[in-house]
């Protein structure tokens, strides 16, 4: 209500299934994320070719069979879950021009929705070299920070989609403004937001009031252990979470679980 009123009464989720190296799991997996209700998923198919992980990079290559590898597994989940669910491809800001763009002719025989973070976010240039190259759509921002930084990727036309994430922004008067922002060059907002109930509630407190929103990232569809950390249960049904009107952002943490659920020895 403080950020105008509501446009809608729900917020739409996408979310992950668990990460893994089998093609035949990671097919019942993407069909369990759309029994659940979800609409759309994302999924990172490179990463079994990656031990290192997602913060990887030296050159920015991945083997042809890395590639291969990555066209079957999108494949497999996309027959698994039909032709409308939207298969969304995270490439976590991991390669260069050139195998960006391999990556990418080879996804899109699976008609992903977008590609994500194709290069390192430090070069627009690059990205606008991806962008020339590639019939998907793209979406970048969780590595963007400021509504600033964001002037580029609209004033060039490098991203169909932006995903800033609430906390890196620095809260909700700036990834509100990073939105309006974009509503004036009909550009979609996608929070990311897999980092916890407070972060993806706030985050759809502020796309409840924002027309350009497109959906809410989670990190799986199975949010029910968010629930032993705040004092209002998430409600979730068929793939949108819905937002109380109790006051703030509707949740509030608890010190309490927090320390005990704790782990020990990780200092975060």
């Amino acid at each position: 209500m403080l950020l105008g009123g509501p446009v809608r009464d729900k917020i739409g989720l996408y979310t992950h299934p668990p990460r893994t190296s089998d093609t035949v799991r990671a097919a019942a997996d993407a069909v369990e994320v759309v029994e659940s209700g979800h609409r759309a998923l994302k999924i990172d198919p490179m990463m079994i070719s990656i031990p290192e992980g997602p913060a990887h990079y030296i050159d920015g290559q991945i083997s042809r069979k890395g590639m291969e590898d990555a066209w079957a597994m999108t494949a497999a989940v996309r027959e698994a879950v039909g032709p409308s669910i939207e298969l969304l491809i995270d490439a976590h800001g991991k390669y260069n021009v050139p195998t960006a763009i391999d990556l990418c002719r080879g996804l899109e025989e699976s008609n992903i929705f977008w590609f994500e973070e194709p290069v390192p976010v430090e070069s627009n240039h690059a990205l606008q070299q991806v962008r020339d190259k590639i019939n998907t759509k793209i979406s970048v921002g969780e590595r963007i920070f400021t509504r600033w930084e964001f002037i580029e990727i609209f004033e060039k036309g490098l991203a169909d989609f932006i995903m800033p994430d609430i906390t890196w922004t620095g809260g909700i008067s700036e990834l509100k403004k990073i939105s309006t922002l974009a509503e004036s060059y009909y550009i979609p907002v996608s929070p990311h937001g897999a980092s916890g109930p407070i972060n993806a509630m706030a985050a759809a407190q502020v796309m409840m009031s924002t027309p350009n929103f497109y959906k809410l990232e989670t990190s799986r569809h199975d949010l029910s252990d968010f629930n032993k950390f705040i004092d209002e249960p998430l409600d979730i049904r068929d793939g949108d979470l819905y937002v109380s009107d109790r006051p703030g952002l509707g949740v509030n943490l608890l010190p309490d679980a927090l320390k005990r659920f704790a782990i020990e020895g990780f200092a975060g």
